[in-house]
């Protein structure tokens, strides 16, 4: 044990010594590649976001001007107002919640100066095993809330998370064959972007005990090499060694007037047209809004545009209960919102290092560098093309398929098959159509979705649903509610 002691000794001295002021190489700056954020500015009802968005062919039981103009061939006289929509995600609560908890760990960095306290003892020549071994166990304490906000919060830094909400107000109504619709629609995020010095800690494999000296060393040279750029006074790190948050956020405010009718017997067409008020915030957060990320994340949009686009489809319906559809989207261009967001990271590496047994060192060379990272943001309207089957089983029972997006330029789906939607759905009559339950499911984005609704004296409606959201690519909750007939 004592010769496994003095070897460990060696090494980490050795190491240690020969680290001199690390070489400072000239600012970089690079640009990323431009995020294109492709969101359709369509509302999204809970209702069909249950049965898997299915709609494209659906739509006797509310107002589906939205998914398929060339739906309102079905006259009707409805009213829905004071309707207001939210989506969030469980995960999402716990980012921020996670965010809010640790706040003195951006302010004051607890666990990064616990993993340097750790580090001087492990190097301390004085140090006895018995210290060493709590050293080490102090690091991996620290390590603890770097591996949890990878986890929590931030991803891996070249795919981070998304977290957000979603919320949509909207009145609309129908009357005869024309529809009108007034709707805000938002997604709000933010992002949390892993830091070289993080990523870098993670990469660390600490030992559990000082057996093998190589190993220990090993570890004390990467830590050093993790923290030591960071380290800009007594228990003092640079505010560049932690992950950079910043928002990503949209709103859309919509007006819409669409007109369907039949144009031969079982065929009919229909089209829209949507004013357009769209706006765009990508802004870093500073460390003192995190405990209160998600209450801000609406307050500062910087860019807006103003355009028309509108909508066509047709719809046949078949004499043995099934119908077609098919819907040309956002087919009037809108410009485009251009955002660009800097971030400074300070990146460090050792150059080509060996430890033996023997305690040689091969070419130690410690660099470090600030890099400006520009990464473009661009917030369009994508045309979609879409086509749709519906089917009525009964009365009450419906099922519907939608292929939406055929000419693929809505870059939230990735393969063919992300853009196969499948939906079920059952209406119960439990007190002579004053109370219908209404169970769904369905299929989109590979992902099942679930829903339910409940419809009150044919007055109130509240839905629910729980399925996958391409914004922040995770399964989130859906609630709806709304007045109307």
């Amino acid at each position: 044990m004592k010769r496994t002691t003095l070897i460990l000794l060696m090494l980490i001295l050795i190491a240690t010594s020969v680290f001199p002021q690390a070489i400072e190489l000239p600012h970089q700056y690079k640009t990323a590649e431009t995020v294109n954020l492709e969101y359709p500015v369509n509302a999204v009802d809970v209702r069909a976001i249950g049965m898997g968005n299915a709609q494209i062919a659906c739509g006797n039981r509310f107002n589906a001007m939205m998914y398929n103009p060339a739906l309102l061939r079905h006259k009707r006289f409805s009213i829905e107002f004071l309707g207001i929509q939210t989506s969030i995600s469980a995960s999402t609560f716990d980012a921020a919640h996670y965010i809010s908890q640790n706040i003195d760990e951006f302010e004051e960095a607890l666990s990064l100066n616990q993993i340097w306290d750790g580090l001087d003892i492990l190097k301390n020549p004085f140090s006895s095993n018995e210290q060493r071994l709590e050293a080490i166990g102090d690091i991996k304490d620290g390590l603890i809330f770097v591996e949890d906000l990878f986890h929590e919060v931030t991803g891996p830094g070249d795919n981070p998370q998304t977290h957000g909400i979603s919320v949509l107000p909207k009145i609309s109504t129908q009357i005869g064959n024309f529809g009108f619709s007034l709707y805000g629609f938002g997604q709000a995020g933010f992002i949390f972007q892993l830091s070289p010095t993080f990523e870098s800690l993670l990469e660390v494999e600490l030992p559990s005990n000082l057996e093998n000296p190589v190993e220990t060393a090993r570890a004390a040279i990467e830590l050093t090499a993790a923290l030591a750029p960071a380290l800009i006074g007594p228990r003092k790190f640079s505010d560049k060694v932690f992950p950079m948050a910043f928002y990503s956020s949209y709103f859309d405010i919509v007006a819409a007037a669409g007109y369907g009718f039949p144009v031969y017997k079982n065929l009919a067409i229909g089209a829209n047209l949507k004013i357009i008020n769209r706006h765009f915030l990508l802004d870093r957060i500073s460390v003192e809004d995190y405990d209160d990320i998600l209450n801000n994340i609406w307050d500062k949009f910087q860019s807006d545009v103003t355009g028309v686009t509108g909508d066509i489809g047709a719809h046949y319906q078949f004499d043995f209960g099934s119908s077609f559809g098919i819907v040309f989207q956002n087919i009037i261009p809108i410009n485009e919102i251009g955002k660009s967001f800097d971030t400074e990271f300070k990146f460090h590496k050792i150059q080509k290092y060996q430890i033996s047994q023997t305690g040689k060192i091969d070419s130690l060379k410690y660099l470090t560098w600030e890099t400006t990272v520009t990464r473009p943001f661009e917030l369009k309207v994508p045309f979609i093309m879409s086509v749709g089957l519906y089917h009525s089983l009964t009365e009450n029972w419906d099922i519907a398929f939608d292929w939406v997006d055929i000419a693929e330029n809505d870059s939230r789906y990735e393969v063919t098959v992300d853009r196969i939607r499948l939906g079920t759905e059952y209406e119960f009559d439990l007190l002579d159509n004053n109370l219908l339950i209404t169970p769904r499911l369905g299929m989109s984005d590979q992902r099942l979705a679930l829903g339910l609704g409940l419809k009150i004296v044919n007055l109130i409606q509240i839905d629910g649903a729980y399925a996958y959201n391409n914004f922040i690519n995770k399964k989130i909750y859906h609630i709806q509610c709304a007045i109307g007939w």
